[in-house]
């Protein structure tokens, strides 16, 4: 009995000394989505930030495929050292569970570190629809049942989920047409292919300005800086609608927790740095951090919401 207590202790004192030297060699951060797209480009400013602060390089490495379940399972399955951290968003790890048979369980297999960044989406119609206002589009769609259109980035993106939350709020019944991305959606919509969207304030900022596009209002429970004269849905006359889509950064289940506290302290402190705010705002995002205790409470309730939603709404995977 003695033997096993002193090699507990010793086991112990290996385990703080490796915590407290962590990191002495890069840092992998995966991102389950291709180069290029306002998550990966994120997670690119994180990772820059983090390797200042930590005093070792954190390197991107995109893993894609089956709606980013692929980089998710990876990072799952890495060892649990702090050499291995994943670069995730709500629809990944709140909406797929309830879509795709998947091999790991989110809230068991993996450890929240900080939320990364929040970005509310906006309701664009095409200008020839006729409607000015939520309320005139509720009306129209009601109207005719089934015969509006909304584009969405894919089945379980937020792009749809947050359509499918107005349609059930709303009593009414708009038919999806997924896209390959929003911004391929929003083109649809300017080019008269379908009749709305939800796509991010900046991304539609331009062709709003220009007239292609009519915005009727946002997500979010508060006006976005970047359209301050449109209206929030719950403004616009959907009383309880608020939601926003954001991402996290998390690591193996089994990580030290000392490795994720340095973590959660540096991430603050990335996403705190004006620089690196102005940055995010140029992609669309908003650059909020969180503790391990919020992201672990909003990736619970989050998990709850939109998979009552896909229940409520039929959704499966085609």
């Amino acid at each position: 009995m003695a033997l096993a207590i002193a090699s507990l202790a010793v086991t112990g004192t290996a385990g703080a000394a490796s915590a407290q030297s962590w990191p002495t060699k890069p840092v992998v951060m995966v991102v389950p989505f291709a180069p290029g797209g306002a998550t990966d480009v994120s997670a690119r400013l994180v990772a820059e930030g983090l390797s200042k602060e930590l005093g070792q390089s954190v390197v991107v490495e995109n893993r894609t495929g089956a709606a980013g379940n692929i980089g998710v399972a990876y990072a799952v399955g890495a060892r649990p050292d702090g050499y291995t951290l994943l670069f995730a968003t709500m629809g990944t790890l709140t909406t797929n569970p309830h879509l795709y048979k998947e091999t790991f369980d989110v809230q068991k297999d993996l450890v929240p570190i900080s939320k990364t960044f929040e970005v509310d989406h906006v309701l664009v119609v095409k200008p020839s629809l006729g409607v000015n206002s939520i309320q005139e589009l509720v009306a129209l769609a009601k109207s005719k049942p089934g015969e509006l259109t909304y584009g969405s980035a894919g089945i379980g993106s937020s792009v749809q989920m947050f359509a499918v939350m107005l349609n059930m709020m709303a009593g009414i019944d708009v038919r999806q047409v997924p896209y390959k991305g929003s911004a391929e959606a929003r083109v649809a919509v300017v080019g008269g292919e379908i009749d709305m969207v939800m796509d991010s304030p900046p991304s539609a900022l331009a062709q709003i300005r220009s007239g292609a596009l009519k915005a009727l209002a946002v997500t979010n429970d508060k006006r976005n800086e970047t359209l301050p004269d449109v209206p929030t849905m719950a403004e616009a006359g959907i009383t309880g609608y608020a939601a926003s889509a954001w991402g996290a950064l998390l690591a193996p289940a089994g990580t030290p927790q000392p490795i994720v506290d340095r973590l959660a302290t540096a991430t603050r402190k990335v996403l705190a740095d004006p620089a690196v705010i102005e940055k995010y705002k140029k992609t669309g995002l908003g650059a909020v951090s969180s503790s391990p205790e919020e992201l672990r409470a909003l990736i619970a309730a989050d998990t709850k919401r939109w998979g009552d939603m896909v229940k409520a709404a039929g959704i499966k995977v085609e």
